[in-house]
């Protein structure tokens, strides 16, 4: 109990120490033990061995020619010397073997390549090319040779060491020791490592098995309340023990925030008035509120459902939503009609958003649109009410414009009926005065109903370089016109001959700002969060005043003694007509800008 009640990561770390620690421990301090006793037995046999073979090396007080010359036995065949020096070493190996028993050892002659072992029968064909190798080794090294031979190999232990009679190496002394007794004992040795061994593995294991059977029912447990979670946020998972008992108190809590985060967004989404609709990376709806299934008029089991079950494949809301999942391409605040029921058309605004987690990959596409249909219909009855009062304003302008001319003309009529004849000065000013009335009725008609706008992609530099040019060359004054272009614009969509009109509407009036003389700067660049081409004309005049800059673009206003007060007006109506904006910014005594923002032409296909 006070095991279990231990955290998890205890438990597994003692697990560790008996599965792993204690038998690498036992083991390796067992086989340590073997391999130092069969060191130390072998080292115990090696020094032996050597005591044995220096002992007959010592013993031998001639060469082999010696004891051959002294028994008349020099030009003997080989067969008779090696028969010959066995019977006289004998009693030497014999002697020596009293002492040691357990050992085999005896001599090797290497001009008779025989070995001498004190055996009368043997003459010559009595050793393997192992042997041969060995005690080849031996005499060319003049060192001594030990070989071990495993259990497998006879379990022997040789040794060899060089000969030497007259400064010179006749042979060599060889001992063998037959090992498999000592091998034996360190087998059972090391059986008994390999049973404690095995003893620590199977305590471990047991351990293991029930650490393991007891981790996964608590972690199964774990699962099937995650599970439940899923579907259940209000579920709590049941305690557990250790580590376990404090995820699952984690998860309780997580859950706990999950479902207060939920409700307030629950909450939010409801309250706001902006349609919100949410898509994950398969086009499935994956989440909406209230004011998009009414805006929208979708079914209240849309969730969880294609997109193609939701929205018709032509409709807007499908093009948008797929678009921007699949090309990534947003829209924002784009203006959409949408069919509603009795008869009516809302106006949306409609924008898209990716939608990524915190590892900044995108999961899904959201959809906001706002119903803007009654401020539309409050613009237009704010237009509706500026066009009226812009009418009474050229009413107002068209008769005080005419009257002037009027009433010159009508003067003179009166004049002549009292005297029938002219002068030539009264034609001359009755034909300035009706001229004067053809252009003011002239622009007034180009201001009701300008002519009809040949839309075109058109490059803003090259019209601004085309006016530019001949605003200088037609006003040969000390204007000075320097241009600041932007390269790399995007075409614009636009008729240029109305274009023309409007800039050099502009230019005209700043160099009248500037009294016939100074510098116009005028740029173009990109401005792309309206999507649009900007160009800027810059004078260096005096300046407007603040009091007359909400009229400038009225019909009819003007500062000039002569002026008509169409110009602005009609430039207004244009840039209105290509869907583009034209604004004035102006500080007395540092000059006017005038920002024309035309629109980009749209790619094609």
């Amino acid at each position: 109990m006070i095991f279990q009640k231990r955290g998890f990561k205890n438990q597994i770390l003692v697990l560790i120490a008996l599965l792993l620690v204690l038998p690498i421990v036992l083991a390796g301090y067992m086989l340590n033990v073997i391999h130092n006793t069969q060191l130390s037995m072998i080292e115990s046999q090696k020094k032996k061995i050597a005591k044995a073979m220096e002992l007959l090396d010592a013993s031998l007080t001639a060469s082999f020619d010696d004891l051959l010359t002294r028994a008349n036995a020099a030009q003997a065949p080989r067969r008779d010397k090696v028969k010959l020096l066995n019977r006289q070493l004998k009693p030497l190996i014999v002697k020596i073997k009293e002492n040691y028993p357990e050992l085999e050892l005896g001599f090797y002659s290497r001009d008779l390549d025989v070995i001498l072992d004190g055996d009368e029968n043997s003459y010559g064909e009595n050793f393997s090319k192992r042997r041969k190798r060995a005690f080849d080794e031996t005499i060319s090294t003049s060192k001594p040779v030990v070989e071990t031979l495993g259990l497998s190999e006879g379990g022997q232990l040789e040794m060899y060491r060089p000969l030497m009679r007259h400064g010179k190496v006749i042979g060599a002394v060889w001992a063998t020791e037959n090992l498999s007794a000592l091998y034996r004992r360190v087998d059972r040795v090391q059986r008994d490592a390999y049973l404690v061994i095995a003893v620590g593995l199977l305590v471990g294991l047991g351990g293991t098995f029930a650490l393991i059977r007891n981790l996964v029912a608590a972690v199964n447990q774990v699962k099937t309340g995650v599970q439940l979670l899923e579907t259940d946020l209000t579920y709590v998972l049941p305690p557990a023990t250790g580590e376990l008992g404090e995820i699952t108190e984690a998860i309780n809590h997580l859950a706990t925030k999950l479902v207060n985060v939920q409700n307030y967004n629950e909450i939010i989404l409801a309250s706001i008035d902006d349609g919100i609709l949410a898509v994950d990376l398969r086009a499935v709806l994956i989440g909406v509120n209230a004011a998009a299934k009414r805006i929208l008029g979708l079914p209240e089991d849309c969730l969880d459902k294609p997109l193609e079950e939701t929205f018709p494949p032509d409709s807007p809301f499908y093009n948008y939503l797929t678009t921007a999942l699949h090309e990534h391409r947003l829209v924002k605040d784009q203006e959409v009609l949408h069919p509603a029921s009795e008869g009516k058309t809302l106006h949306l605004l409609i924008s898209t958003n990716l939608m990524t987690n915190i590892r900044r990959e995108i999961i899904g596409v959201v959809l906001t649109c706002r119903d803007i249909t009654d401020r539309v219909h409050l613009e237009e009855q704010i237009r509706r009410q500026e066009r009226l009062a812009s009418l009474g304003k050229l009413v107002a302008g068209v008769a005080h414009e005419i009257r002037n001319p009027l009433t010159s003309i009508s003067g003179y009529i009166q004049f002549w009926q009292k005297n029938p004849t002219p002068s030539p000065r009264s034609l001359s000013i009755i034909q300035r005065e009706i001229n004067r009335l053809n252009t003011i009725v002239d622009k007034l008609l180009h201001f009701a109903r300008p002519a009809q706008a040949v839309f075109g992609i058109h490059d803003v530099n090259l019209l601004v370089n085309r006016v530019a040019q001949f605003f200088q060359d037609a006003h040969n004054s000390e204007v000075e016109i320097k241009r600041e272009l932007t390269g790399d614009l995007p075409p614009a969509w636009m008729d240029p001959s109305q274009m023309e009109q409007v800039l050099y509407n502009v230019l005209y009036n700043a160099a009248q700002a500037m009294s016939g003389r100074g510098t116009i700067i005028v740029s173009t660049e990109l401005e792309a969060e309206k999507n649009m081409v900007l160009v800027k004309v810059k004078d260096s005049g005096r300046g407007i005043p603040p009091e007359i800059m909400p009229h400038l673009f009225d019909p009819f206003f003007t500062t000039k003694p002569r002026g008509v007060g169409l110009g602005l007006a009609i430039a207004y109506e244009i840039i209105r007509a290509h869907g583009g904006e034209i604004e004035l910014e102006s500080q007395l005594g540092q000059g006017t800008t005038c920002k024309i923002y035309i629109p980009v032409a749209k790619e094609e296909g």
